[in-house]
């Protein structure tokens, strides 16, 4: 009788333990900076240049994770998060949501202020894109989003009109 109260004793303070130290945050995450690249890619040299940036700027805050686009090894990770360009990176909140995915070299500024928007305590920027998602160098875009650019509506000219 006095191993079973003893054992029980030690299943709640085991329980117990495990519940302050996830509230003192022990268990608590960092942001996450997910990353493919290979050495195929035709901005290979520039986005390691930038991905070393940001990993020697907030290495201490962030976990860096790198994986080689062309190896074999990283086929489970490129399905897990459905990555199909070369380069691509993607930043996850210390909760591991995935908030923000370059596809492409990303500008080097953006995703710097990206990354530390996610940092907890850190002086933040507005990037220049909306958090939740997916920026591809070269998309155009919407009409009207550009400051000081407008459109005009199309308009047919009548003798062009069909019968």
């Amino acid at each position: 009788m006095n191993w079973k109260k003893f054992a029980s004793a030690i299943v709640v303070v085991s329980l117990l333990a495990v519940a302050v130290l996830a509230l003192a945050g022990c268990s608590q995450g960092k942001p996450q900076v997910i990353i493919f690249l290979g050495k195929s890619s035709k901005s290979y040299a520039a986005t390691k240049a930038i991905a070393d940036e940001a990993q020697k700027k907030y290495g201490s805050k962030v976990t860096f994770t790198i994986y080689d686009y062309d190896s074999p090894k990283s086929a489970s990770a490129k399905k897990k998060y459905y990555v199909s360009m070369d380069p691509t990176i993607i930043i996850a909140n210390a909760q591991g949501q995935i908030k923000q995915t370059y596809m492409g070299m990303p500008m080097k500024d953006e995703l710097l202020m990206t990354i530390q928007g996610f940092i907890p305590g850190a002086k933040t920027s507005t990037p220049t894109s909306t958090p939740n998602s997916t920026v591809i160098p070269g998309t155009p875009t919407p009409s009207g989003s550009t400051p000081g650019v407008s459109t005009l509506p199309v308009t047919t000219v009548p003798s062009q009109q069909q019968p």
